[in-house]
């Protein structure tokens, strides 16, 4: 792919290089840069790896080199490197890196970087890792291989989503082949619920309402929802997605009350595409999953009225 070459040559030459993904990281976004800090720590660079979320999700607290993440950046260093990030302004910080190389699977990022490598073909940013590893003849050791494969398995949805292809199950392969016990991912993902998500999942499913006949959920996350529970915004991560497996269900809208404003999560099933959406109200994303925060003064019902005309536009899609 365009860039790998480039980018390989200019990470040579760097001396100290700061790793860092989007502000309340996913899977993919840890995964990527956590699977890239092994690769440049044998290539004998000082790396820092950044993220500006406090407290970083605990769910992925079992990658390699998690404890290693700050939210510091360092004084000096002359190489940045940012992975699964869409736009400058999601990554946290304001002080423009000396040189940035962009990696990314978003077909809306804004291409901020110096280096942009952009995939939109890739079922996660992982896998454009993944790939300009191959491209440059670099060893995936198995801390490398455990990050790269969690960050698959998320942004796939345990391989569930149309992205998944033959490529992605030939690296899920190959990172098994470096030492990544499926299993042990999956129980470390799937199997470490906490009491406080299941009780908000309960308020929260009495929440749902269906429109445009069926086609459309609205699931609703309210502070003091997440105050009775003593949930967390993590908690909040797979409510959307399990709205969507409602039977007529095409879009599954979650809103949820956060200090910045409401935050909305897209997801839609088969045809529609929620980037669009997510892209009008200052968001983006995938085709399938997408999000955007709405700054200001809303309530829940005012952002349902202003956001139904574009959903049912949305699943007016054929199958």
């Amino acid at each position: 792919m365009e860039g790998f070459k480039e980018a390989f040559d200019k990470i040579k030459k760097a001396s100290h290089i700061v790793l860092i993904s989007h502000i309340n990281p996913d899977g993919d976004a840890l995964g990527s840069e956590l699977g890239m800090y092994p690769i440049l720590k044998r290539m004998n660079k000082k790396v820092t790896v950044v993220n500006k979320t406090k407290p970083l999700p605990d769910y992925l607290d079992f990658l390699p080199n998690f404890e290693k993440v700050t939210d510091k950046l360092p004084k000096s260093y002359d190489l940045m490197i940012s992975f699964d990030c869409g736009s400058f302004d999601r990554l946290g910080i304001e002080e423009k890196p000396p040189f940035l190389i962009n990696f990314d699977h978003h077909v809306s990022n804004t291409r901020y970087g110096d280096i942009n490598i952009i995939d939109p073909n890739a079922a996660s940013t992982s896998e454009v890792i993944y790939n300009f590893a191959k491209a440059n003849n670099i060893e995936i050791d198995k801390d490398s291989a455990i990050c790269l494969y969690t960050a698959l398995v998320t942004d796939t949805g345990s391989f569930q989503y149309e992205s998944v292809n033959d490529k992605v199950f030939e690296m899920a392969a190959e990172m098994v082949r470096c030492g990544v016990k499926p299993d042990f991912v999956s129980r470390m993902l799937f199997q470490r619920d906490r009491l406080s998500r299941l009780r908000l999942l309960a308020k929260a499913y009495d929440t749902i309402e269906l429109c445009c006949d069926g086609r459309v959920a609205f699931v609703e996350v309210t502070r003091e929802m997440m105050e009775i529970t003593g949930a967390i915004k993590e908690d909040t991560d797979t409510i959307v997605n399990s709205v969507r497996a409602i039977e007529p269900v095409e879009i599954a809208v979650m809103l949820r009350e956060d200090e910045e404003g409401i935050k909305l999560s897209l997801r839609s099933k088969t045809c529609a595409d929620v980037s669009k959406i997510a892209v009008k109200y200052g968001g983006g994303g995938h085709i399938r999953a997408a999000g955007a925060t709405l700054k200001g003064e809303f309530d829940f019902s005012k952002v349902k009225k202003m956001l139904k005309e574009d959903l049912k536009e949305a699943v007016e899609c054929r199958e």
